[in-house]
């Protein structure tokens, strides 16, 4: 991918002199969050600012991606812009259904089949075979296209005796850049969903990651597990902070899911230490990579040699351990959660030494601090994004609007001709942007973190009203969420044509309010009630009885 931004440079410094020189004028900026009032219904009040809520652009960006996901083959990329790009499809898909299962915790009280149809079409998404899509798969693009990522073992890769132990291919055990976001994509179907469907194959890479942490696979205990790191490989053999944040996040969500204890067993304790001790830089911050041996398929590049092996993955251009906001970024996020004591204090310094003014309204991070030059590469843009993600989540609304600006200034808003869907377009630098703008986009102005999102449901969230079927194709959901504390279903909705929705798990007869009024009674429909609405915008309490 570096291709992108690296052929682009110059037109990424003119923009912003562009932007700088022009008076900074921030036309295409997230628009604000819908109008939210304050009823008071039989006595208790419903302040809407006290939920969480979406904006219609979010929305509008969420329509876009439906299309892109649930409007085709699983195996068919039309609109991505990613023909020069196939192999990294399974990290804007992964990503995607992170930034969406914020969006449905935010209306954790709609799971029409809209929501559910769009996180379980990018699981599948993610798992085409090449058995079933021959190359057209993501088995295909993430793996057995490139050089050398077969079948391998370890610690012979190529030419393996009783003595090494089978390590590939494309499910592992070492290939943790898809096993780790595949297993995160199913723990998050099940928090949102609750159908069980996956918990089976979900468990059994919870129950490998543990066995290639803590044993050498062969069957007796190994401190550090197979690689002797407490780490699992990807692109093998390298391990990554980054990447093993992912499966130390959902082995924590796992646990929450189902009251078990992989974490109290201490698999990942072994490797977080050893991140810490291996893969940090001289200020603490997480560094790019360290090598367990060499790699498969690495073959005699002078841009990459000498590397020590094993050790710290180098940067051959100016010394010291090889740098990487986005990698930084991106594990202070998904780390926070187990280790907060340690990734919050490393926060403000990563800001500092990555961070750049362009104005007092706009920054942007370098892809490397020790490469000041290197403004404008995919490393920094990356950077960027994942920096505005931890800057949301840790609270930093300033930093992360500063480098919103930068993004918002430089690219269109694309609307459809309907109005129902928006992208960023990154047509300037290169097509295959616009999807990954548009997603980070959103998933750095969520009210919902992934810091949040480890937590699961509690058990009588199954039992709440909810929205389980709806004309989502005529209307626009900002808010709904059910308030176990004041008994009462938030709804705060624009309906562009005639709708009706359809509510589960009310116990008694619901009558919707506006404006602390009576709209009337819901009308039955079996177990469930429904709602007519004509075309408007409602702000809704919803009670039971009258």
């Amino acid at each position: 991918m570096s291709q992108i931004i690296n052929q682009n440079k110059f037109v990424i410094a003119a923009f912003v002199i562009t932007i700088i020189i022009g008076g900074m004028t921030f036309s295409n900026l997230q628009s604000s969050a819908p109008l939210k009032g304050i009823q008071t219904v039989n006595g208790t009040t419903f302040n809407f600012a006290d939920y969480p809520s979406l904006t219609h652009e979010q929305i509008a960006i969420i329509n876009y991606f439906n299309e892109l996901v649930t409007g085709q083959a699983y195996n068919t990329w039309e609109g991505w812009n990613a023909e020069k790009y196939l192999w990294a499809l399974q990290y804007i898909t992964a990503f995607l259904s992170y930034v969406f299962a914020g969006v449905t915790e935010v209306n954790s009280g709609y799971r029409s089949v809209f929501y559910e149809d769009f996180a379980h079409t990018q699981i599948l998404r993610m798992n085409t075979t090449i058995d079933v899509y021959e190359n057209n798969s993501m088995e295909y693009y993430e793996w057995v296209s490139i050089p050398g990522f077969t079948e391998y073992y370890y610690p012979n890769a190529t030419h393996p005796d009783a003595d090494d132990v089978y390590t590939g291919g494309f499910r592992g055990p070492a290939n943790i850049m898809w096993t780790g976001h595949y297993a995160l994509m199913m723990a998050l179907y099940e928090r949102n969903f609750n159908f069980g469907t996956m918990t089976e194959e979900l468990t059994y890479y919870i129950e490998d990651w543990k066995n290639s942490t803590t044993t050498d696979r062969l069957g007796d205990p190994k401190d550090g597990g197979l690689w002797g790191t407490g780490l699992i490989p990807c692109e093998p053999y390298v391990v990554f902070a980054q990447c093993n944040s992912i499966p130390i996040y959902t082995t924590e969500l796992y646990d929450n899911l189902y009251d078990t204890d992989y974490m109290g067993t201490g698999m990942w304790d072994y490797g977080l230490a050893f991140i810490e001790a291996n893969i940090t830089d001289e200020y603490g911050l997480y560094t790019n990579g360290y090598f367990v041996q060499k790699p498969v398929g690495w073959g005699p590049n002078s841009e990459l040699l000498p590397q020590e092996i094993p050790g710290p993955a180098a940067d051959h251009y100016v010394g010291g351990p090889s740098l990487s906001s986005y990698g930084t970024a991106w594990a202070m996020t998904f780390l926070e959660y187990t280790i907060p004591d340690i990734t919050i204090p490393k926060y403000p310094l990563f800001i500092d030494l990555y961070g750049r003014e362009l104005s007092g309204d706009i920054m942007y991070m370098l892809g490397s601090y020790k490469q000041p030059s290197s403004f404008g590469d995919i490393m920094g843009i990356l950077g960027t994004v994942f920096t505005m993600v931890l800057a949301n989540q840790r609270g930093d609304y300033t930093t992360r609007d500063r480098l919103l600006n930068l993004l918002g200034s430089m690219l269109n808003k694309v609307w459809s001709p309907d109005g129902r869907q928006m992208y960023y377009d990154g047509s300037p630098f290169d097509a295959f942007l616009s999807p990954i703008f548009s997603g980070f986009s959103v998933w750095s102005t969520l009210p919902v973190s992934v810091r949040d999102l480890a937590e699961a449901r509690p058990g009588e969230f199954w039992n709440y009203p909810f929205i389980s079927n709806a004309d989502d194709d005529n209307i626009w959901v900002y808010q709904a969420r059910w308030d176990p504390v004041k008994s009462g279903f938030i709804l705060n909705i624009r309906v562009d044509q005639t709708a009706e929705l359809t509510f589960s798990n009310f116990n008694d007869v619901p009558t919707a309010y506006s404006n602390s009024r009576s709209l009337g009674e819901l009308v039955a429909l079996g177990g469930d009630y429904t709602l007519t609405l004509q075309p408007g915008t409602y702000q809704l309490v919803i009670l039971e009885g009258n």
